[in-house]
């Protein structure tokens, strides 16, 4: 092999594990972003779910009577 064939090979890997490395970034603050995304929505479904304090239409209170 030349040289320049060396060099372009050593290139490629390079370039290659570089592409790799920031793929994995990429999907790992995807990730990040979607498990913060849904522990907010999980947090509203749980305030959401919580009893009213007021009363339904047509109970009777105390002094009303």
């Amino acid at each position: 092999m030349f040289h320049n064939d060396i060099m372009y090979s050593v290139m490629q890997e390079r370039a290659r594990d570089l592409r790799a490395r920031g793929k994995a970034a990429r999907d790992a603050g995807t990730s990040r972003k979607a498990r913060r995304f849904w522990a907010d929505e999980a947090a509203q479904q749980d305030a959401s779910t919580e009893p009213r304090t007021t009363r339904t239409r047509g109970t009777a209170t105390a002094a009303g009577r």
